[in-house]
């Protein structure tokens, strides 16, 4: 089961209450719960600060996430310490924003996985490629294979 919350929005209280509903329907199945967490409101006025991403870990790890989906923070040594408060609860990089460059998201990726996350789950910056399919597969040997961004930049251009 799949869940997004916004902490720091007005309705906060009302989506962790929902969470805490669904999480328990995901016990009852045996199913595991993965958290989109996404800070948002009139208090965040930046959705990607190293604290603000840190926090939206912890909160999907207090209400029970068996995975979390959250911001990148632009460099990996901020990012390990969301990864870090997220506890044994495994991490994975949202997609943002398309990336000028493909090479700017590998990067990013990179970072990620330096970080200590366990992968990506992201849409556009993957799709909206010249060659979606082949692009997945550099991904992959980031991801997966362990490779740094200049070993497979050039299955790239």
């Amino acid at each position: 089961m799949g869940y997004t919350i916004y902490p720091g929005s007005g309705y906060e209280w009302k989506m962790f209450e929902e969470l805490a509903r669904i999480k328990r329907e995901a016990v009852k199945f045996d199913m595991p719960l993965i958290v989109w967490s996404y800070p948002r409101g009139g208090k965040v006025t930046n959705e990607t600060a190293p604290e603000i991403v840190a926090y939206a870990a912890r909160v999907a790890l207090e209400l029970g996430a068996d995975a979390m989906k959250i911001k990148y923070t632009g460099d990996p040594k901020t990012f390990s310490w969301a990864v870090k408060v997220a506890g044994k609860v495994p991490v994975l990089m949202s997609g943002g924003p398309k990336t000028k460059t493909e090479e700017e998201f590998l990067r990013q990726v990179e970072g990620v996985i330096e970080a200590g996350a366990i992968g990506i789950a992201v849409g556009r910056n993957v799709w909206q490629r010249r060659d979606a399919l082949k692009f997945a597969k550099v991904l992959s040997e980031i991801v997966y294979g362990g490779k740094k961004v200049v070993e497979v930049l050039g299955e790239v251009k």
